[in-house]
């Protein structure tokens, strides 16, 4: 152990060099796979007792609300909770004074019944939870949108939407009467969400129509047949329907970004065999290097074998330190921090448990394969020849 520690210190600017680009490296292999977690998460949170009936053509037309009566009349459903996105802009002040603009997913939606088949959802206050259905202006907002933007209950908040006007272009006001938070880790708790009915009411155009209906169904091993059943109910009808799984509508969302995670594994393998080849020169030049070091352990008594462990020895741990750096850096932001690089685009952005293995599992390959050819040209060096070269 002494030998190795001296060893690692004889260039000790080096060592530091060659472990902080391995850290760095892992530290950006740990962030695009947090990226990937971050987009696909919303697949992750999915039930599979909730079906979602969109337009057949795409989600940029609605549906009428007058489908869910039919809807609700098919064998095997609890419920249809209509949703309509409203994309509407937050222009708080920050603590100059000065107005900025702040995007949050927001939905119109029937609150009580949405509440009851998304049990994600929890509003621990029972005082909030009856102001916000009793109130047909009140909306809950997500713990983490409300820390974020300073939002508290009874606030009043103004959205202007980027879709939706009222009559004479007024801003939509809303009450804030709730907060909520989540017992799923995976669960979106950055959005608001406020009474259709106050919606369809104010809205200028499109009154009695709806982006989505999410569905509770009772048996979630007949998705397929009750979604047959419901799309059937719609053919040939001026607004025919798509019934399909939460999952694989969230899956649209993230398919809309092109293979996003091709581009990104292509990065992070780019960077995994730059960072090998850096610290395999960088292992060799130090290698060589101790030739004369190698000749003297062998002329007093070291073995082979001796010789071989330690020069491995001092890759694996340069790897495991550069690995230690830059994904515990990572961990500590991501997971502990919990900082978000881009809260209003990400709702949840964390490092995966798997990104943590990966990046144990390059750190391990880097070191073996950076050490294992100056170990073995040490491991074959013979005595005699290392001190004549000295």
């Amino acid at each position: 152990m002494r030998l190795l520690l001296s060893a690692l210190l004889r260039k000790p600017l080096r060592t530091l060099l060659t472990v902080v680009s391995i850290a760095l490296a892992l530290f950006l292999y740990c962030f695009l796979e947090s990226v990937l977690y971050a987009f696909n998460v919303g697949v992750s949170m999915s039930s599979a007792s909730r079906l979602v009936v969109q337009h057949k053509e795409s989600l940029a037309f609605q549906i009428p609300i007058s489908y869910r009566s039919s809807i609700r009349q098919c064998e095997g459903v609890s419920a249809a909770v209509p949703m309509v996105w409203f994309g509407g802009l937050y222009k708080p002040k920050d603590a100059t004074g000065e107005v900025r603009e702040e995007f949050f997913a927001q939905f119109a939606v029937e609150m009580q019944e949405y509440l009851s088949i998304v049990p994600e959802v929890v509003v621990r206050d029972r005082e909030q939870l009856r102001a916000l259905l009793a109130d047909q202006a009140g909306c809950v907002v997500g713990d983490k949108t409300a820390e974020r933007l300073n939002i508290r209950v009874g606030d009043r908040i103004v959205l202007r939407s980027q879709i939706w006007n009222q009559p004479g272009n007024k801003p939509w006001a809303f009450n804030v009467r709730a907060i909520y938070t989540s017992d799923s880790p995976s669960f979106d708790r950055t959005m608001m969400l406020f009474h259709y009915k106050y919606f369809d009411e104010g809205r200028e155009f499109g009154k009695g129509m709806i982006g989505i209906f999410l569905m509770s169904i009772q048996n979630p091993d007949r998705f397929q047949e009750i979604a047959t059943a419901i799309d059937r109910r719609f053919e040939n009808s001026p607004f025919e329907t798509k019934t399909v799984t939460e999952k694989a509508f969230n899956m649209q969302f993230v398919q809309m970004m092109g293979n996003l995670q091709l581009l990104l594994r292509s990065i992070g393998s780019a960077i995994v065999l730059t960072m090998l080849l850096v610290a395999a020169n960088t292992m060799m030049m130090s290698a060589r290097d101790k030739t004369r070091e190698m000749g003297i352990l062998k002329s007093i008594g070291f073995t082979d074998a001796y010789v071989f462990r330690l020069l491995i020895g001092e890759s694996l741990v340069v790897a495991a330190l550069g690995y230690a750096l830059g994904a515990g850096l990572a961990y500590g932001l991501f997971n502990l921090a919990e900082v978000n690089p881009k809260p209003d685009f990400f709702p949840i952005f964390t490092m995966p448990r798997e990104a943590l293995l990966g990046a144990l599992g390059i750190a391990a390959l880097t070191g073996v394969l950076s050490g294992i050819v100056p170990a073995l040209a040490g491991m074959r060096l013979k005595a005699t020849e290392a001190l004549r070269s000295v």
